[in-house]
């Protein structure tokens, strides 16, 4: 699922240099990172694959100057976690607070090993990143994508080897879409099932492509995904996270703010608690592109349509973050295996649309709906009623706290989604 590639230096990297010593600016930046955005602990924004690693002294890479600048445009671009790097890119990634992903070939080949040989690679592999105050911006160490069942046994081993040094392990499932050979299990629920037992991860991380170049969303392929994977989370209660298309390649969709919108919203409604991207960086293969970065190291339109779908999580996060996920449902159209607005538990009424609606209560047991517009084409305008009469308010995605949900503000554009509440 992965390429190396290369990024566009910021111009606001030159001014920090040019206005701040090296380390006032990194802490001024840290500072502000810890009171604006959501920490990846909380809720994971990350890009899925490979972080590149060029000959930086070519100047051949974009507007790109050194792995600093890779890591100020993840931030820019409103990631809180790297894609997977290697050792030497801790070190820039921690100005950034970014969590980052550790990649090390020792590690993600999984090689057959007993346990003592698997802490000694790990140790190899920490010790290349520096100092321990170095480490503390590891946040996951990668180990596979969309392993077979057959894998479970010794990823278990790796896992167990990675927690034991007080970092997640990374594992990546397969779509639901795959086939019985792919995943090695009798079904996808499975699948799951024999991953958790086997290798106790604190959380469920799976891909799925459901955007097509005729402009459709297969909400059936999309939507049962989500639900499986919701039922799998709260049963054995740990997040999920959901890897998303963010470039077009094969028979796939174009990103627009609509396919970003709608997938990022979908999983928020389902209580995602993180978004994986495939990918930041366009592979320089087949007919991949209009990833948010290009084969030559430039930014494309993706990348601003990305970055405000990112900043609007951060902005829904200190909200989103309380809540608890307890029912999810369709009105429209009711893909396969979803359910329909006769299950409600909060909502009274909402008109009409192609909607879905992921119903929440916040600590103090306050009803929350995340509505989102399943249309990637047209806007709809919400007629919302709570079973609780209040006032509605609207949790703004532009960081302006709860505004009074009325006006203009019943609109949502494709694929775009709102969070509600009432008091």
């Amino acid at each position: 699922m992965a390429n190396n590639l290369f990024l566009r230096k910021p111009l606001m990297a030159a001014l920090l240099v040019m206005m701040l010593a090296p380390g006032l600016a990194a802490q001024k930046l840290s500072e502000a990172v810890v009171h604006t955005r959501v920490k990846a602990g909380d809720f994971m924004i990350f890009p899925w694959g490979n972080v590149p690693t060029p000959d930086f002294s070519e100047g051949a890479w974009g507007d790109m100057a050194s792995p600093a600048d890779l890591m100020k445009d993840l931030f820019d671009c409103g990631y809180n976690a790297t894609g997977f790097i290697p050792a030497r890119y801790v070190r820039h990634a921690l100005p950034y607070q970014l969590a980052a992903i550790l990649y090390d070939q020792r590690i993600a080949s999984y090689p057959d090993v007993s346990p003592p040989q698997a802490e000694a690679t790990l140790t190899a592999a920490l010790g290349e990143i520096g100092s321990p105050e170095l480490r503390k911006a590891v946040y996951a160490i990668y180990i596979k994508d969309e392993p077979s069942a057959s894998l479970f046994p010794r990823l278990k081993l790796w896992s167990a080897a990675i927690k034991k040094q007080g970092f997640l392990p990374y594992i990546n499932l397969f779509p639901n879409y795959a086939s019985d050979g792919q995943l090695g299990s009798k079904g996808y629920e499975a699948h799951v099932d024999e991953f958790v037992r086997s290798c106790q991860p604190k959380y469920v991380s799976y891909d799925n492509y459901s955007l097509f170049d005729d402009g459709t969303l297969s909400e059936d392929r999309f939507y049962s995904n989500l639900e499986t994977v919701r039922k799998k989370s709260l049963q054995y209660g740990i997040p999920f996270w959901n890897v998303i298309l963010s470039n077009t390649h094969f028979r796939y969709a174009d990103p627009s703010p609509a396919t970003l919108g709608v997938q990022v919203y979908s999983t928020l409604a389902y209580g995602g608690r993180g978004v994986g991207y495939f990918t930041h960086y366009a592979p320089t293969l087949g007919n991949y592109r209009l990833a948010p970065v290009d084969q030559f190291g430039h930014r494309t339109k993706t990348w601003e349509q990305m970055r405000s779908i990112n900043l609007q999580i951060h902005a829904l996060a200190p909200v989103y973050c309380t809540l608890k996920s307890v029912n999810v449902f369709h009105v429209g159209n009711v893909p396969q295996s979803g359910q329909g607005i006769a299950s409600a538990v909060h909502l009274k009424s909402i008109g009409e649309g192609n909607l879905l609606v992921g119903e929440f209560v916040d600590p103090d047991g306050k009803p929350y709906l995340l509505i989102v517009n399943k249309d990637i084409q047209k806007s709809v305008r919400l007629q919302v009623a709570f079973k609780e009469k209040g006032k509605i308010l609207l949790v703004s995605p532009y960081g302006e706290g709860k505004v009074r949900f009325e006006g203009e503000q019943d609109w949502l554009a494709p694929g775009a989604g709102a969070l509600l509440t009432v008091e």
